[in-house]
């Protein structure tokens, strides 16, 4: 949510603290007049690519972003989300190439620096605040409108003023204490609109669409009231969707082969293509989810379990820990909507429901599956093989390739997977639940901190810094200078031993195929 840059809504200090990034050093001060302030040198050359005050916080719980006012031709009231965030968990700036999935850039070009500048005017306003508009005039100049910074209660019950209005009236306050409460319409109640309406007033902002009339929206915000259907104002982005003017799919590497979303921001998109979820029944975001609880790891309810929420429509009896055959107690979630979405420096999960059926993947190296994701020092095959052993149902694998034999399926991803394949392949290696020796979990991660995409080194430096104490991953800087990024990897690789393939014509093979797909993909 969006907050003014002041008291405890800004998290990171503004106290003189610099960042090198890409050829260019920023300090965060408090401003000459007491207000923070970010300031970005060239360092070669002492020329200012940045100079502003940060006015508005967006987020607080994975990584705080600043917002700045900055008249780039839009106008007074122009304002952009600035390329740096705070994340609280490390206590430490990120330049914001590090957390979306884009190479390298060139250091010293302002461009790759500021390739993640965008305007929060057409842009973050939107999800992150209470009936907007934006204000676009045909002559290009922004005049926004807020009602309410934050997401506030009319974000998701609609507007409120009739409701206000009728409970001031003392004869229904009465009404109200000592009978039933009265039928209200007044205001939406996503929990009483059924799962296809309720799904709908949290996809607005969780599920990236293409607005009916982008000219009207940008001019006088979201037509959308909660209780109607999105579908009358927009069409989520799917990965077949098209756009007029824009080149065929253009949205298709935000989604695996098979259509599941493979990016945070696209949870309604998986709800709809998840076979428990229908217009009259079944599964919707309330069914795991509240809006007004006290945990903001994911918002659950109080009461939420997997075996609940699959209980609405499963037999409880199926649910048990035997389900599936593992030994361990499995939750729902880690099979059926396993963690193969990136989103904020993370693995997430898939909120597509399905059915783990490894032996189908067998052969394909496009798409991670649930089974590999845990079971991270097995193959495909292996997990095809074992499906007749735990009493499950599965495709018939065909006979694995060879290449499928040099290495586990989350190493192989690793070292020659698509960027989002590495962020995940590293996120996997360094879960708790993961099968396998630590120490060799950890040999593997070594790889992931010499990748070109900085979100991949992210996710190897964390998952490191989880499985083993290594003094010099207090040092590693996942978007510093690539001398000391190596000096590091060096050290580790002599403390928990080379990584594997090293050295092998394999993973020339696999760096070849890896680099191969370039991904550019911001927010």
């Amino acid at each position: 949510m969006t907050q003014k840059a002041t008291g405890e809504a800004l998290l990171a200090p503004f106290e003189g603290e610099s960042l090198r990034t890409l050829g260019f050093v920023a300090t965060m001060t408090g401003g000459a007049a007491g207000r923070p302030h970010i300031l970005v040198e060239d360092e070669a050359t002492g020329e200012v690519l940045l100079d502003v005050d940060v006015e508005l916080t967006v987020g607080s719980h994975r990584y705080q972003q600043y917002v700045a006012k900055w008249d780039r031709g839009g106008g007074p009231e122009e304002r952009w989300r600035l390329p740096l965030a705070w994340h609280p968990e490390t206590q430490r700036w990120i330049h914001l190439s590090g957390a979306f999935l884009t190479p390298d850039g060139e250091p010293g070009r302002p461009e790759d620096y500021l390739r993640h500048l965008s305007r929060w005017s057409d842009n973050c306003i939107f999800c992150h605040n209470t009936e907007v508009s934006p204000g676009l005039g045909p002559d290009g100049i922004w005049e926004p409108e807020i009602a309410e910074l934050g997401i506030a209660c009319e974000a998701c019950h609609g507007k409120a003023s009739e409701h206000v209005a009728r409970y001031e009236d003392p004869r229904v306050r009465l009404m109200t204490a000592v009978a039933e409460r009265p039928a209200d319409n007044t205001v939406a109640h996503p929990g009483r609109l059924g799962p296809a309406r309720e799904a709908d007033v949290c996809g607005r902002c969780h599920g990236q669409r293409i607005a009916r009339d982008i000219a009207t929206v940008m001019a006088d915000g979201d037509p959308f009231v909660p209780g109607e259907p999105l579908s009358e104002v927009s069409r989520p982005i799917l990965r077949d969707s098209e756009v007029e003017g824009l080149p065929p799919r253009p949205f298709a590497e935000r989604f695996w082969p098979d259509g599941t979303p493979r990016l945070s921001a696209y949870e309604y998109q998986g709800l709809l293509l998840s076979p428990c979820h229908d217009e009259g029944r079944g599964l919707s975001c309330a069914s795991c989810h509240t809006m007004h609880g006290e945990q903001p790891d994911g918002q659950l309810r109080p009461d939420y379990s997997a075996s609940s929420a699959c209980g609405t429509c499963h037999s409880t009896a199926t649910l048990g820990d035997a389900h599936g055959g593992h030994a361990d107690p499995v939750d729902c979630v880690d099979c059926h909507m396993p963690a193969v979405t990136y989103g904020l420096l993370q693995g997430m999960l898939s909120h597509r429901v399905t059915t783990p059926d490894p032996g189908a993947w067998v052969g394909r190296h496009d798409q991670p599956d649930a089974c590999t994701q845990c079971h991270v020092d097995q193959t495909r095959a292996w997990a095809a093989e074992s499906m007749d052993s735990l009493g499950l149902r599965g495709t018939a694998a065909a006979p694995a390739a060879a290449r499928e034999q040099w290495a586990s399926r989350v190493v192989l991803d690793l070292l020659g997977g698509d960027p989002v394949q590495r962020t995940l392949a590293a996120h996997a290696l360094a879960q708790s639940g993961a099968t396998g020796a630590t120490k060799l979990r950890a040999r593997w991660l070594t790889a992931g901190l010499a990748d070109e995409y900085p979100a991949v080194r992210w996710m190897a430096w964390r998952g490191l810094t989880e499985l083993v104490a290594a003094p010099a991953l207090a040092d590693y800087d996942f978007m510093g200078p690539l001398s000391e990024r190596l000096r590091v990897e060096q050290t580790l690789r002599a403390q928990l031993g080379e990584p594997p393939l090293s050295g092998d014509d394999r993973l020339a093979t696999l760096a070849d195929e890896r680099d191969a797909v370039a991904i550019w993909i911001g927010e």
